[in-house]
């Protein structure tokens, strides 16, 4: 995964200044966005291209999020038979990351991002179709497939485009990626209460999301095409360089993950709030997730990745300890507003960081990260619950400060190695 001098040359000629101006968005010893590279396709057209693939994707996951109950109830699976199911989920999402990697860098992120979609997206579909619990758990696994290969190449063509602009932009994306989350939630909420099928909800979803992507494609960036020998192994695992970004991804996507699934319990259970205030207090954290997204940007520009990316993590720790050391359901609101506030640019920062550090091979450096940063997120709920059982569950949510502590602590390193 070393740098290739000739082809951080090719990202980088023909641009004024190109070797001695300074990129926006960084300090002396920092990473930023690196320098323009060469398209065809207009940058801001190739911009609201990548936003709606990134839309489409929170969309999608979203809609099935919304329909699990629905689905469950169709094939009369326990709880612990849904649990089953998931692991095709995550290990799908899991083993495929470090193979996407190695696939974008020899065929490209727009070649990968269009299969990945296909299957994403039929996948979808077939999960509303799925007749027993063997044919669900090889569909979650395939939509978690498809969704990892979308995953790794929307965030590269996000970094081409945040070369072409010259300044940060990737937060805007992941800040889109949220809001297709939302609505793909709200239309999955309303169709259920409308008596809608998974069938005709999944297919019409999966077509008009079809739809939208193709509009799409033709304003993505082409990559030049290396050779097969040159774009290194398929599966790798980060190198030294990487690793930072990939434990500040660990820390950041364990807090996301123990969140998502224990956020609400945490509320109900120990502050005694009402189901409905629990579901409250993690749309709370939600919004905290898309508002941090949207401004992120802006304020990376002027204040570099390393305080940039402390100050999210102090601001997060700020949020769990307001809502474990003060257990009332107002204090986890505040809380959860905290955290997602300060989790929600983690992950397109350390993208971005880790696509500069090795400008010739953007994917391979997403997927490194992103695989570390995935245990972390497979393991933290299952952390939270043995903890709960030993201990009880407020003292097993200390896990989130201490997670922020360590991520603040990592940030200091976030430099270009």
């Amino acid at each position: 995964m070393g740098n290739k001098p000739d082809a951080t040359h090719d990202l980088t000629s023909g641009l004024p200044g190109a070797e001695t101006a300074p990129r926006p968005g960084s300090r002396p010893g920092e990473s930023g966005p690196p320098p323009s590279a060469p398209t065809h396709t207009p940058p801001r057209a190739a911009r609201v291209a990548v936003c709606a693939v990134f839309f489409v994707t929170g969309a999608a996951f979203a809609t099935w999020a919304a329909r699990v109950p629905a689905i469950q109830d169709r094939l009369g699976l326990s709880e612990g038979q849904l649990a089953v199911a998931l692991v095709g989920l995550s290990s799908g999402a899991f083993l495929g990351l470090p193979l996407v990697g190695g696939l974008v860098a020899r065929y490209g992120s727009r070649a990968v991002l269009f299969a990945g979609m296909t299957v994403y997206l039929a996948a979808l579909t077939g999960l509303a179709f799925a007749p027993d619990l063997p044919t669900l758990t090889v569909a979650l696994a395939l939509f978690a497939c498809g969704n990892t290969a979308v995953d790794v190449s929307m965030n590269t063509q996000g970094v081409l485009v945040e070369r072409a602009y010259g300044r940060n932009i990737l937060g805007g994306f992941h800040a889109m990626f949220s809001l297709g989350g939302i609505a793909g939630a709200v239309a999955g909420s309303l169709a259920a209460s409308a008596g809608i099928g998974t069938r005709p909800h999944f297919t019409m979803t999966a077509l008009v999301l079809c739809v939208v992507v193709a509009g799409a494609a033709t304003a993505l960036i082409p990559e030049p095409q290396g050779r097969a020998e040159d774009a290194g192994p398929l599966f790798a695992l980060p190198s030294a360089g990487l690793w930072i970004p990939g434990l500040v991804a660990f820390c950041a996507l364990m807090g996301e993950g123990v969140m998502n699934d224990w956020g609400a319990v945490y509320l109900h259970d120990v502050t005694g709030a009402s189901p409905g205030a629990a579901g409250i207090g993690f749309a709370l954290f939600s919004a905290g997730m898309v508002v941090g997204r949207l401004c992120a940007d802006r304020i990376r520009a002027r204040t570099g990745t390393v305080r940039f990316t402390l100050g999210c993590a102090l601001v997060a720790a700020a949020g769990a300890v307001v809502s474990i050391s003060v257990p009332t359901t107002a204090a986890g609101f505040a809380g959860y507003s905290l955290l997602g506030l300060g989790m929600a640019a983690v992950i397109p920062v350390v993208f971005s960081h880790a696509a500069g550090l090795r400008p010739d091979r953007p994917g391979p450096a997403i997927a490194a990260v992103s695989a570390v940063g995935y245990v972390g997120f497979l393991a933290g709920p299952p952390v939270i619950g043995g903890l709960a059982e030993a201990v009880d569950l407020r003292a097993a949510m200390l896990v989130l400060p201490a997670l922020m502590g360590v991520m603040a602590l990592l940030s200091l390193s976030l430099r270009r190695r």
